[in-house]
């Protein structure tokens, strides 16, 4: 009995074992399993994740090294003091600033002289400017450090941007009634052997019975007149002090004392500045074909009237003063308007006739410098007769020489702006606007008759100077012209009969009267003004762009 139960219980007890033994190996299989994932998991993240770089803090001392220049000058700049001294050698004065303003200074050592001085709330610049316009030490600031020069003379380099030119314009309007000859009619040259005789008519002098004429000159010799107006800044080439330009290098060199040194550089970049001024004039010039009820001219009061409502209306302000006063008189005149645009006043004009553009330039001229357009064709005419008489013992011949003369058909504007700092616009406007056409005339010369083609020119000009500010429009009117047409008509049917059609048919002549407008409107370019014309561009192009990035 006992041997049967020790059986079972070894029985029972290897399989329990063998149980636990099976129960370790699949935990085990499991265990291994998870692990796996795990592990192929973050191998996956390892794969998919960029490492991102933890910032780097930049050290104290490498930051003050980088920036030690900067924050240095900029202590210096904005540090303020008070300076009290009273006879104190320069140089002594100089030096002090190192530990007083804690700025650098290298003193010439050829500084001498003394500083008297009262100054509240100032800066080292502030302090060396005052010593350079009283006492005449120049200094110079370099990589954080002043240099002080004495009152000696020194050569200084200065460049100057301006092309090595000279130019003159002449503008020449005249008006004359008539004209009186003078002079010997003939000149006789007597040779062995045959007679010439010559008549030339070009050899009389002729003056002008009446009438009036303005000429307009303009010069510019950039280098010479800075030559000597720096020449009058130093006080004249004495005591060693020079002047000395080289246009083609645009330098000019300067040799004078530090205080005349600053005086030389305060005018020059005045002038630079004056100089670099530039216009863009925006010109229409225009031919109106008044309406029966505007024969005596456009009437600019109401076109004036009209542009002051329209503003009022849309708030962009009142018109500007007029320099000529804007009427219906049929006169000459000249008149600055405050249009937003020409083509407001293009439209406001097509209300009193039939507007016709002749011509639309857009004129760029920098300041004081003519600019000419010039449109249309240039013809020959007989302008004069010389008559070559060849005589001998049995015959005399008549030789005529014709003189040809150019004469200009179109339109010419020629423009001279005057720019001020303020942005005032001084024109000299002079547009001419000529057509010439044939005329036959008959001359007896010596017993014969010739036919000339001589020149019949119809001319409308004016000569005058306006002002205006940056986008006023200049208006020039009053230059009209009546022209006559013939106009034929006929009765329907009756007129195209033959024999009696001239019974049913009418001809009138018929009197057109045109004026000739100048609308000129100048726009001011400021220093950097094509760059941000290109800069608007350019963000006119990326919003486009986005525009269509987005669909």
């Amino acid at each position: 009995m006992k041997n049967i139960i020790e059986k079972k219980t070894s029985k029972q007890i290897a399989h329990l074992i063998c149980l636990l033994g099976i129960s370790v190996l699949m935990f085990g299989c499991a265990g291994t399993k998870q692990t796996g994932e795990i592990s192929a998991q973050k191998e996956m993240e390892s794969f998919t994740k960029i490492p991102v770089e933890e910032p780097v803090e930049v050290p104290d001392a490498v930051s003050q090294a980088l920036f030690n220049s900067q924050s240095h000058q900029r202590e210096m700049t904005e540090m303020r003091f008070d300076v009290s001294v009273n006879q104190v050698p320069a140089r002594t004065f100089f030096m002090s600033l190192v530990g007083d303003a804690g700025v650098n200074v290298v003193a010439h050592p050829d500084i001498d002289g003394r500083i008297t001085l009262e100054l509240k709330n100032v800066t080292v610049k502030d302090v060396l400017n005052v010593t350079r316009e009283v006492y005449g030490y120049e200094y110079r600031l370099k990589n954080g450090i002043y240099s002080i020069y004495p009152r000696k003379i020194r050569t200084e380099v200065f460049p100057i941007n301006y092309p090595d030119i000279q130019r003159t314009g002449v503008t020449d309007t005249s008006v004359s009634v008539g004209q009186i000859e003078s002079g010997s009619d003939d000149d006789n040259n007597n040779n062995s052997g045959d007679n010439n005789n010559q008549s030339d008519s070009s050899n009389r002098a002729k003056e002008s019975a009446s009438g009036s004429r303005v000429i307009t000159t303009n010069y510019t010799d950039f280098w010479s007149m800075l030559n000597a107006t720096l020449s009058a800044i130093i006080g004249g080439e004495v005591g060693g002090r020079m002047v000395m330009t080289n246009p083609q290098a645009g330098l000019v060199i300067v040799k004078a004392k530090p205080i005349e040194l600053t005086a030389v550089r305060d005018f020059l970049e005045q002038s630079e500045l004056s100089v670099r001024r530039q216009v863009v004039l925006e010109t229409k010039i225009l031919e109106v074909r008044l309406n029966d009820r505007f024969e005596t001219g456009i009437n600019w009061a109401a076109i004036e009237g009209q542009l002051a409502l329209s503003q009022s209306v849309s708030g962009t302000g009142f018109i500007g003063s007029a320099l000529g006063k804007a009427s219906n008189a049929s006169s000459a005149f000249s008149s600055v308007l405050g249009a937003p645009d020409i083509t407001k006043l293009l439209q406001l004009l097509e209300t009193q006739g039939n507007v016709q553009v002749l011509s639309s330039p857009r004129i760029s001229t920098v300041n004081n410098q003519k600019a000419v357009i010039k449109v249309g064709s240039d013809e020959f005419f007989v302008t004069g007769i010389r008559n070559n008489s060849t005589s001998n013992a049995a015959t005399t011949t008549n030789i005529p020489e014709i003189v040809l003369d150019s004469f200009f058909s179109g339109i010419a504007l020629d423009v001279t702006p005057q720019i001020a700092e303020d942005g005032d616009v001084i024109l000299h406007v002079h547009p001419v606007v000529s057509d010439v056409q044939d005329q036959i005339k008959e001359i007896s010369i010596a017993d014969e008759k010739f036919s000339l083609p001589l020149a019949l020119r119809d001319i409308r000009e004016s000569d005058s100077i306006v002002r205006a500010k940056h986008g006023e429009v200049v208006v020039l009117g009053g230059l009209m012209q009546e022209v006559s047409s013939d106009v034929s008509g006929k009765r329907p049917g009756l007129g195209d009969v033959p024999i009696v059609n001239a019974f049913f048919k009418t001809k009138n002549k018929a009197k057109i009267k045109t004026e000739l407008v100048i609308l000129m409107r100048p726009i001011v370019i400021e220093s950097g003004g094509w760059d941000q014309q290109v800069e608007d561009g350019k963000q006119r192009i990326n919003s486009i762009s986005e525009i269509y990035r987005s669909r």
